[in-house]
């Protein structure tokens, strides 16, 4: 198949990062809405999808649906963006995607279910920051390299430093900077 013949399809799937994160952000909020014991002070959000929550499949099926969303768009980064660099950050946004699906099928409750989740905010955090490192070698993206790597290495040392009131809480801290991320890759269009 020609380039030219993919690019209505690489219209759509630019927009899959944002999409993904939209399904994370309503699957959280949902979750909440039908667990009224949950406090962002005391829980950690998988505990919303843990095995013997009632209504933990629409955690876990939100989770699933985002990160097939997620999965896609990181092909259409690695189909995209030019570099050895950008490729590297590109396949570990991969991984970090493949890492959401597992703690959608290993909710918490469940062996690898801490090791996955964990897993999955350093892999999205590195994948970033790595891209930002990336964008400062181009003169045209630099704005966005500076961006990225502040946001990841600030986010990084803000996880650490601050003495957050739950994992819930500096869960929603990181999922806000990755949504900063997806938004600004969408306005920017780096990959053109």
């Amino acid at each position: 198949m020609e380039k030219n013949s993919l690019t209505p399809i690489l219209k759509v799937i630019r927009f899959f990062g944002v999409l993904a994160l939209m399904i994370g952000w309503l699957t959280i909020i949902a979750s909440i809405s039908l667990n009224p014991w949950f406090s962002i002070t005391r829980n950690a959000l998988s505990d919303l999808g843990a095995v013997d929550v009632k209504y933990n499949f629409v955690f876990n099926y939100g989770l699933g649906a985002a990160s097939i969303f997620a999965i896609v768009y990181s092909f259409y980064l690695l189909a995209r963006l030019s570099g050895k660099l950008t490729a590297l950050a590109s396949s570990l946004f991969l991984l970090g995607a493949i890492h959401l699906l597992l703690i959608a099928l290993f909710p918490e409750g469940t062996y690898p279910h801490l090791f996955v989740s964990l897993e999955f905010f350093i892999l999205m955090g590195v994948s970033i920051l790595i891209l930002g490192v990336a964008f400062l070698m181009t003169p045209w993206k630099r704005g966005l390299g500076v961006t990225f790597t502040l946001m990841s290495v600030l986010g990084f040392l803000m996880a650490a430093s601050i003495p957050w009131p739950s994992i819930g809480a500096l869960e929603v801290f990181a999922i806000s900077l990755i949504t900063v991320w997806a938004i600004l890759m969408v306005i920017y269009r780096p990959e053109d």
